[in-house]
């Protein structure tokens, strides 16, 4: 099999009905006091708290420690890796990492929390696990047992703890963020370990998730789209153009609704106002003109053609601004032009 082959072939397998995802017997349902999620506080300076958290735990002899991490190189060349470091006090008990094919970094991150677990739980007087990671959102799903990407390792998770939670009442576990940039005491020993296994992909088989295999399709269809965005006749000919703030051509993109939509969705009314603008279908003097519509063509300050040059640099009747290189300009300008490239009322209130 070609590498280029394996790139579309999902691998992994689900369980739609599996027992541990029935309502009433989920891990959070049963045993939601034995586990801790402890977020990080935007007004909180991380570094002290981990570091006086760590010192406490470490004085117990109960605790066990798991430093969990993933990675996903940036090259399509590597697979993404997995690791998890399992620690009592400060000494190292076990540590182990894999690749995980070509996964996504939650994928990855999930992949590394289930192993922590998996390792934890096998040690011996263990009352505590608190585990380590930089994605708190792979925790969370490390106890959802409902289908979605990775279902395997939270399936794996959830049979872990619900026998461990079974053999004794005051098994417990917490799951603490540390960020991945601050390269944090064992949680930076992980990192450091999980990013030293580099390994290619090759002819053999290769893991694909299903968010891998959307990411890809959906970075795909966006490359297919920002190509089409090219063409003028796909685009439109009076297209306003716009550049992002590194200069290049503001592109398409379905990221938090776009660019466009991300920047004017607060208002309905001004993104309408926007939309006619950029595309130049504004109901104004040069739209009439080019459409044969019988409306005037001058401008009301006297301007022989209304065109949407003349409105955003050189109308009298209107605060101007700079050429419009940037979204920022243009809300600028809609903001102190709140009447601008808009449809003027019906007296009688349609419209």
């Amino acid at each position: 099999m070609e590498v280029d082959e394996q790139v579309h072939t999902l691998t992994e397998s689900f369980e739609p009905f599996a027992p541990e995802a029935r309502p009433g017997d989920c891990l959070l349902d049963c045993y939601a006091d034995h586990l801790r999620f402890d977020e990080c506080d935007p007004t909180q300076d991380r570094h002290p708290y981990l570091d006086e958290l760590i010192a406490d735990v470490r004085a117990d002899p109960l605790t066990v420690l798991a430093a969990a991490d993933g990675s996903v190189p940036q090259s399509n060349q590597y697979q993404a890796t997995s690791a998890a470091i399992i620690y009592k006090g400060h000494c190292e008990l076990e540590r182990t990492r894999y690749v995980s094919g070509r996964v996504t970094a939650p994928d990855a991150e999930l992949n590394a929390i289930s192993c922590a677990v998996r390792l934890a739980v096998k040690q011996a007087n263990c009352q505590h696990i608190m585990v380590f990671t930089d994605s708190m959102g792979s925790a969370h799903r490390a106890v959802d047992p409902g289908v979605h990407s990775g279902q395997a390792f939270s399936l794996s998770v959830c049979r872990a703890l619900q026998e461990w939670f079974e053999a004794d009442d005051l098994h417990r576990i917490t799951f603490v963020y540390v960020p991945s940039a601050m390269r944090w005491d064992i949680h930076g020993e992980a990192h450091k370990y999980v990013t030293e296994l580099k390994v290619r992909v090759g002819h053999r088989k290769t893991d694909n998730s299903i968010d891998a295999l959307r990411s890809r399709a959906a970075h795909s269809v966006l490359d297919s789209w920002n190509s089409t965005f090219q063409d003028p006749t796909y685009r439109g000919s009076e297209f306003l153009e716009l550049q992002q703030p590194d200069g290049r051509p503001l592109q398409p993109s379905y990221l938090n609704g776009g660019p466009w939509l991300s920047t004017f969705g607060h208002s309905i009314t001004e993104f309408a106002r926007v939309c006619w603008c950029i595309t130049g279908h504004a109901p104004i003097g040069a739209y009439y003109r080019r459409f044969k519509i019988n409306e005037p063509h001058g401008c009301t300050c006297g301007a022989a053609l209304q065109s949407r040059q003349h409105v955003l640099f050189r109308c009298r009747d209107r605060y101007s601004v700079h050429y419009p290189r940037f979204l920022g300009d243009i809300a600028s300008f809609m903001k102190y032009n709140p009447t601008a490239f808009g449809f003027n009322r019906d007296p009688s209130g349609v419209g």
